[in-house]
């Protein structure tokens, strides 16, 4: 982990203001997205009373939204491409020059470029996925629906701990798919037809394994965000003094927070699978 720290931190002094500037909207952008049904819930019992002053915080909520997630995509290559293009050309210099052999060579250029997308791609999901937490639990606690807050916490506890096997490993099988991968190039040059359908067969065996993990853990996981979905619609209706602006802000946030319990364990397998990649181009520096 420390090493993975280390890594970050290296490519994070290439461009500091760029890389905060670059997260700061990705982070507005996922808050605009975050208020979006609180603000239309509250559009929807204010068009009940006749009072239009939410459905004006919603227009300017979103031309907020479509300001930012414009500047965030004019920025966001131009900050991280630079970064991308020289980590790949300081690990190709330093890789001919140690006479590393094609085949590693050519599978550690793809892995250079998963550090700075982590910065791009990664930590802003990891950051949505907080959000979507917090958001959601937040709305929960203001509505006070603590049946609601209490199963929604015993739920996600049960994903997590009922999925976190299949994608520990998971986690280790993309260990060793990249091992084989590393390996491609200097099969693909023996121009052995045997050699090349072998590596290709461990290749899909690899990737057949994961769908079915993953496959595993989405039919789990789904089964219990259906449970806690339908006694959120239930309790909504039924048990709860609810408008109906509350009513679909408590069901969109349930929503929410059911898509962002998914990607937890998904954001373990990616900062494994990018201490990992730390781990192999360190390994490659050493060579060198």
């Amino acid at each position: 982990m420390k090493a993975m720290q280390a890594e970050l931190k290296r490519i994070f002094k290439k461009n500091p203001v760029g890389i905060i500037f670059v997260l700061t909207l990705d982070i507005a952008e996922i808050v605009c997205l975050s208020l979006n049904p609180l603000v239309i819930g509250l559009c929807i019992d204010g068009f009940f009373e006749r009072s239009y002053f939410w459905l004006y915080v919603l227009i300017l909520l979103q031309l907020l939204l479509i300001v930012v997630r414009t500047i965030n995509k004019f920025s966001d290559n131009r900050v991280y491409e630079p970064i991308i293009e020289d980590e790949r050309n300081s690990y190709y210099e330093r890789g001919i020059a140690a006479n590393i052999n094609e085949s590693e060579l050519s599978s550690r250029l793809d892995l250079v470029v998963r550090i700075p997308e982590f910065f791009e791609n990664g930590l802003v999901e990891i950051l949505d996925m907080f959000c979507g937490i917090f958001f959601s639990l937040v709305s929960l606690y203001i509505s006070a629906a603590t049946p609601l807050l209490a199963a929604a916490g015993i739920i996600s506890i049960l994903i997590f701990a009922f999925t976190h096997g299949f994608h520990k490993e998971i986690v280790q099988n993309n260990k060793r798919l990249q091992d084989s991968d590393e390996k491609r190039e200097g099969i693909i040059l023996t121009k052995e037809i045997v050699k090349y359908r072998l590596f290709s067969m461990q290749q899909r065996n690899f990737r057949i394994k994961n769908s079915d993990l993953e496959a595993k853990a989405y039919l789990l996981t789904d089964i219990l965000q259906a449970i806690l979905l339908i006694f959120a619609v239930i309790y909504a209706l039924h048990f709860g003094d609810y408008t109906s602006g509350e009513v679909f802000t408590i069901i969109t946030y349930i929503i929410m927070l059911n898509e962002s319990v998914c990607m937890f364990n998904e954001a373990i397998i990616e900062i494994a699978d990018l201490e990992d990649v730390v781990i192999r181009l360190r390994e490659g520096r050493n060579e060198f």
